[in-house]
Order: structure tokens, then sequence, then C-alpha cells
């Protein structure tokens, strides 16, 4: 089967070799679809910009803050950027080859940290695809407690985004009244499962503990942050220092965005409704529903209003988990089996879809391919700057809210 035939409405997902050969993905009609591989675009070498006072300044790997490594190339002939380009791979760390050889449960512990602040979400994608692979499925209860905590993750991630705009634009109250958000969320995450980027819980075939955290308490923490969320977004949006900050800046055309594949809060920025727990919902989210938020503007301004939508979707769908929770209980987890298999697992993280490709030989862990957020949206990031300035770029940077680990696993 070829793109071709595919027909029009095939999203391309991620491209890798299987046998030796090219093959490409492609989300199409609520599946995952692997052709072989199109030949790759001949690419024009840039030519380098020219003209008076022109000069490229080359903007990290390291820089003042806690950022991971990362190096951006600005050409600017004094305050409008005219050209960037991003550079990543600073700290390859080879993790797909690392996944080779090891057990299954053993290679849960390697994708949760090809992006620590997904965790859950990459954890989840590869337990699913393990799962997949020899034909079982994770109990009704560990699926649940799945949800509760990427949904917890999501909303530490995006407030994280929030709290980097506010401090960008110098308000002070407002970064403080994010991160204590952002604290409190990563504090439960810690009382339910020991880390505060729940780390080691997610595995292949349930969860390893059932959460310790009293179900009403977690409810009355989420009543809570629901009331002053509400009050802080409208102070945030009220602000018309940052208001005029994000508006009109970074600009990505929905056309663009769907040419590169954009995923998560990028793409739904630009009017983009792609949401894989919408459009192949995956273990409790198939009862939960979902309501996936989008914006048409395409600016920051767009994608930090689709964060504070999902910020209270998050919260809607942790009510439904928790009250699943309640009237239920079950096993956690089911053996695995020592048989062989291949087969996709897929997650929505805070940054967008993460896709994992596993192939296991008797329980070993033949070869697998993570198709990561990070990777499809920074190569739109050095497109979101034709008509801004050098003053704006940490305002971009912050509102697409990736990881330079996500692209250098």
């Amino acid at each position: 089967m070829t793109m071709t035939r595919l027909g029009e409405g095939a999203r391309l997902v991620t491209t890798h070799r299987r046998g030796g050969e090219p093959v490409a993905t492609y989300a199409y009609r609520g599946q995952l679809v692997t052709v072989p591989a199109p030949p790759a675009p001949a690419v024009p070498a840039a030519l380098p910009l020219q003209g008076q006072d022109v000069f490229t300044l080359p903007y990290g790997p390291v820089r003042s803050g806690v950022f991971e490594a990362v190096q951006f190339v600005i050409e600017t002939g004094g305050e409008d950027v005219s050209r960037l380009s991003t550079r990543l791979g600073f700290k390859h760390r080879g993790m797909e080859a690392r996944l080779r050889g090891l057990d299954a449960d053993r290679g849960a512990y390697v994708a949760e940290r090809i992006a620590g602040i997904a965790s859950v979400a990459y954890a989840t994608a590869y337990a699913q695809a393990v799962e997949r692979a020899l034909g079982v499925e994770a109990p009704p209860r560990a699926q649940r407690w799945r949800v509760v905590y990427a949904e917890l993750e999501r909303i530490a991630n995006h407030l994280d985004v929030l709290a980097k705009e506010a401090e960008t634009a110098a308000l002070a109250v407002a970064t403080a009244r994010f991160n204590i958000h952002k604290e409190n969320v990563l504090r439960l995450q810690a009382a339910f499962t020991g880390s505060r980027f729940a780390r080691g819980v997610i595995v292949p075939g349930g969860v390893r503990a059932d959460g310790r955290v009293d179900l009403d308490a977690l409810l009355r923490v989420l009543d809570a942050f629901d009331g002053d969320l509400r009050h802080d977004r409208r102070m945030f949006l009220a602000t018309g220092s940052q208001a005029d900050r994000l508006v009109g800046t970074g600009v990505l055309p929905r056309e663009l965005v769907e040419r590169f594949g954009g995923v998560g809060p990028v793409a739904r920025g630009s009017g983009i409704s792609t949401d894989a727990r919408h459009e192949r919902p995956y273990g409790d989210y198939r009862r939960l529903g979902l309501e996936v938020i989008t914006e048409e503007a395409g600016d920051a301004m767009a994608r930090v209003l689709v964060r504070f939508g999902e910020l209270s979707e998050s919260v809607r769908i942790l009510r439904q988990a928790i009250d699943h929770l309640r009237r239920r209980n079950g096993e956690l987890r089911v053996a695995l089996p020592d048989a062989s298999g291949a087969a996709y697992g897929w997650a929505e993280a805070p940054q967008g879809e993460v896709v994992v490709w596993v192939e296991l030989d008797g329980g070993t862990i033949a070869d697998a391919h993570f198709a990561t957020p990070d990777t499809r949206n920074w190569a739109l990031f050095e497109h979101a700057f034709p008509s801004d300035v050098l003053t704006d770029f940490a305002f971009i940077e912050h509102s697409f809210g990736l990881t330079p680990a996500g692209a250098d696993r």
C-alpha cells in the first residue's frame, strides 16, 4: 500500500527502518497504517543572509537559567529576526539502541526517561505497545490510574509554560501563583507514586501500585485548584503588558503546521483538532470522552489559551476517573507471556502525540522506535519568526512548551 492509495486525510506520524527498509506510518481514519516510505524530497541548501549590518548570533547551548542544551542560530540585522535555525542533538543518548536486549519490564525505565517532563506519557505509550504486541490488556483499574497520572502530568506541564510566560513579562505575582499550583501537583504525584514525575509506576501489563492518596482529599485539592485557576486566568489575560507580548507573536498558519505534521498545543493553537485521546482513544479515555480545545489565531496567545482550556478539561477528566475508581476495585496488573510480537502504542503527552513501535522476541526487546512531539514541533519553531523581533524570542519559545530531550533521544 502506498501513500497515494491511502488518500487525503492521512497524516504522517513517523518514518523509520524495519528489516532494513524505510517505512512510513500514517494516522488514517482512526488507525495507524504503515507503508513503504516515499523518497525524501531534495532540500535546497540555505543561502547565507547578506546585507549591511547583518550578523549571526549563536544563542546556546548553554544559557542562563534551567534550560536543556539546544542552540538557536539567529540571523538578524538588528532587532528583526530575519532567519532562525534550531540545532539539537547536544545530549543525544541513544535511547532507542539502549532498549534493545532489555526485557519488557526494564524497558519501561528507559522509555519514561526519554523526556523526563512527560514520563507518564512515554511510559504509557511504551507499555501499550508491549501489551498489544503480546496480546494482553491492562486491567480496567490500572487504566484508570494511568489516566489520573497522565492528567496530573499534563496540568503540571501546562502550568510550567504559563509560569515561564508570566516570568518573561516580569509578572512576579502570576509567576509565583502558577509555580505554586505546579508544585502542589508535583507533590500530589509524589504522594501517589513516590516520584514527583510519577516514574516507576506505569509498566507493561498495568501499574505497580494503587494510589496512596485518599480520593476525597484529591477531589478537594482539585476543587480548590479549579477555583484558583479561574481567578488566575482572568488576571493573566487581563494584564495588558502580558497580552501585548503574546497576541500576534510567533504566528503559525494552519497550512504550515499541517505540512510539518505538528501536534499538541502547537497544532491545536492553529485550529487543528488533533489529539490522540480523541482520534484513537486508548485505555480509560474510551469511556471518559474528551473536548479537544482549539484556537484559530496560531500565535503565542492561542497556544496559551489552548493550555488554559486543557487545564480545565483535565480537571473534568480527573473527576470522572476518580468516580470510576470509587465504584469498582480490581486487579492492577496482568502477567506478560514470554512471547514474540510487534505493535504500536501511543499516548497524548502534554507536548503532543507520542507513538512507539516495539518488536519483542521471546519477551526481549528486539527493536524500538519513538516518534516524539518534540521532534515534529521543533521543526516548526524556526518558522514562527518572520515578523517578530529578538525580544519576542522567549515568549515564542515558552509557548511551544518543548523539551530538547524528546528530540535528542
